[in-house]
């Protein structure tokens, strides 16, 4: 039970605290008081392992064995380029490294490309980046299609795990049919795997002269919307991750439900996981860049702190980031978690009637379980926290914004959770973003549980995106029609049972196992 509240980022007290004082909960139809209702291959996905290690254990806090001061000669007056120093740090060190309070000057962009490693620092606000200097200035800006090559990262703090998903990971083809909410899938060949070993399955559309071209990707719309031409062929759109519980000759049963169908002519594959970049963490520091106007959508010049590439079991913990463009970005990462984050600016940036003070503040895709969690967004960026490019199962939690919008970016983002969210204002929860050829906005079953405002929320419009759960909404919008298979339950705000579905999930899965 500790271990379930620390990698939620809570705390005895504070769980008991609140169930004292909140009143009786009303149970989902979907889902029960306890999860007695549930079922998996319905309508609501399992959430239960997103973040660091599955959220079965807690973001881990050894002692620091490197202090960039003593070790590696940085200053942190706020005045002199601290930049070497990080470099070496970064090159060299393994395990903690100390970054002390103070202001540290950083000039170029910060490129880590191993684990094991944690910048720590001593507190948000007593431990301070200062990034004088936008990427643009730095490195210059080809724009592409018109758009600031800087728009969409990297950050400053860039990490870049390098997983492959080719032929030196590939165990073996799936030769069998399997249905969403199944375990066992049939191999090509016996595999020797142990129990408790995590595999990979990798699914992939049909290329664009296949008669089934566009069929997974129609099939992440639930069978219900077009795929958008822009995302026909793509290779490997399916990324599921699952521990193994038992294989005997060339059939294998997983942990998990699957959930996705697995279909001869989408190439199922089981591969390998081979991260070059794991328990890496950030924490307990603030990214600090100077105060300019916001120069308007796609034209950013790269005030972007920290994006996180093809990783797994990493963190970024207690973070303050002040006036940025974009401000974190996980892509293709694995088991990650994002918590106690505050986005900030030091004034108004907005200079148009959006009213936008950056692009993107939390960014998720094509990654697989990861989790957003205690985020509190005191600006208003395009869009505050996202899903995007097939990510599965992210997870938004226990967060809140000034307005909040909820943006689903297209490119078949599947079965994510926003859950426990105060959207403040609740003038633009759904306003989204993407390219109109790359699908509906989101894919199916995107769960919103226990989301409010300090006003009833607007529901977004019918096409938005198929088979989507409304639970604990604060609504009065009449539902969409029935085309989309929406599930909308008008529970009263705050009282759903859980509080928290993810919490909830990951509560009762560690409980049975």
């Amino acid at each position: 039970m500790r271990l379930f509240l620390l990698a939620c980022g809570l705390t005895l007290g504070a769980v008991l605290l609140a169930h004292r004082n909140e009143p009786a909960c009303t149970p989902s139809a979907v889902w029960g008081v306890n999860g007695e209702r549930w079922k998996p291959e319905v309508t609501l996905p399992d959430f239960s392992y997103a973040g660091y290690h599955a959220g079965e254990a807690p973001i881990p806090a050894p002692t620091a064995r490197f202090n960039i001061k003593r070790d590696f000669g940085a200053v942190g007056d706020g005045q002199a380029d601290d930049t070497k120093a990080f470099e070496k740090a970064v090159e060299s060190a393994s395990g903690v490294l100390l970054i002390p309070a103070g202001t540290y000057v950083i000039t170029r962009k910060l490129g880590i490309t191993r684990g094991n490693l944690v910048l720590r620092g001593e507190g948000a606000g007593k431990t301070v980046l200062l990034v004088p200097h936008s990427l643009t200035e730095v490195y210059g800006n080809t724009p592409q299609n018109g758009q600031s090559q800087w728009s969409f990262g990297p950050g400053f703090l860039s990490i870049d795990g390098g997983d492959p998903i080719d032929s030196r990971t590939r165990l073996a083809t799936v030769t069998g049919t399997a249905r969403r909410g199944e375990n066992t899938l049939t191999l090509s060949a016996p595999l020797s795997l142990d129990p408790g070993q995590w595999i990979r399955l990798v699914e992939s559309d049909p290329p664009s002269a296949a008669a089934a071209a566009g069929s997974l990707v129609r099939f992440l719309y639930g069978e219900l919307m077009p795929p958008g031409p822009g995302l026909v062929g793509t290779a490997h759109v399916v990324r599921f991750l699952s521990r193994v519980r038992s294989a005997d000759g060339n059939r294998i049963v997983l942990e998990r439900a699957l959930p996705y169908d697995v279909r001869p002519e989408w190439t199922p594959e089981i591969h390998r996981l081979t991260p070059t970049v794991q328990e890496l963490g950030i924490e307990h520091l603030s990214i600090h860049f100077p105060w300019t106007a916001y120069p308007g959508h796609f034209k950013e010049k790269g005030f972007n702190a920290i994006s996180i590439e093809a990783a797994e079991q990493c963190w970024v913990d207690d973070v303050e980031i002040q006036n940025s463009d974009f401000a974190i970005g996980l892509d293709g990462t694995n088991f990650c978690t994002v918590r106690n984050v505050k986005l900030t600016t030091s004034a108004p940036r907005a200079v148009d009637a959006h009213g936008w003070n950056g692009h993107h503040g939390i960014d998720v895709g094509n990654g697989t379980e990861n989790l957003v969690t205690g985020f509190d967004i005191q600006t208003t960026f395009v869009h505050d926290i996202s899903v995007e490019w097939y990510a599965l199962h992210t997870v938004f939690s226990h967060g809140h914004g000034v307005d909040l919008a909820m943006d689903h970016h297209r490119e078949a983002n599947y079965s994510s959770l926003f859950s426990d969210l105060d959207c403040g204002a609740g003038t633009r929860p759904f306003d989204s973003g993407g390219s109109r050829n790359l699908g509906a906005h989101s894919g199916a079953y995107s769960t919103f549980w226990n989301v409010r405002a300090r006003s009833p929320l607007p529901l977004p419009p019918a096409d938005f995106g198929p088979l989507l759960n409304f639970i604990g909404v604060d609504t009065r919008t009449a539902p969409a029609s029935a085309e989309y298979k929406w599930t909308v339950e008008p529970i009263p705000a705050a009282s759903p049972c859980p509080v928290d579905l993810c919490d909830g999930m990951r509560q009762r899965r560690l409980k049975t196992r």
